[in-house]
């Protein structure tokens, strides 16, 4: 394997471990707490971390089977490219990040945590397993190693700041 594949590997499981260990810290009754990023819970980071994880493995998908994506271009495009895929085309000029995030938060904030986390895990497996099934080279192109880091390790400590500032402490648990 590659030597810069294998670091991105490691440094996406190290990140990832540390992500779901914070989500853990923040403890079941406390994910639904407003504030913490905007007007985000935690749960609401979740889901727009699960949506970004799933368009990026969706679009790595795409690459492996060499297909080429063009954001869409259009608002019929736009609109079309939302009901086939579920999400917004974060890289579409029809539609803006607050647009997109806010289409996120209304679309999964009455959605279980339980589910939302089940999800996001998928989603982040998807990419994993794309990365290990790419060649080297590929993943090298087209600035992927950036895009991967930015929809994953860079959104997770982005997030994690807000929430380590919010909840300092674990919730104690029944033994």
């Amino acid at each position: 394997m590659d030597k810069n594949k294998a670091e991105l590997i490691a440094r996406l499981m190290r990140g990832r471990d540390e992500w779901e260990l914070l989500i853990n810290h923040v403890g079941a009754r406390r994910v639904s707490i407003g504030r913490i990023s905007g007007h985000w819970s935690v749960k609401n980071i979740v889901a727009h971390i699960m949506v970004c994880e799933q368009y990026l493995a969706d679009r790595l998908a795409e690459i492996a089977r060499g297909e080429q994506f063009y954001p869409c271009d259009t608002l019929a495009l736009l609109d079309t490219f939302m009901a086939e895929f579920g999400y917004p085309d974060f890289e579409s000029p029809m539609i803006s990040e607050e647009s997109a995030n806010e289409w996120v938060y209304q679309k999964y904030k009455n959605v279980e945590m339980r589910e939302l986390v089940a999800d996001e895990l998928h989603a982040f497996e998807a990419i994993l397993a794309e990365v290990r099934a790419m060649p080297p080279d590929k993943l090298n192109q087209q600035g992927l190693i950036k895009k991967i880091q930015a929809a994953t390790l860079d959104h997770y400590r982005h997030h994690a700041a807000d929430i380590k500032k919010h909840f300092k402490h674990s919730v104690l648990r029944n033994s």
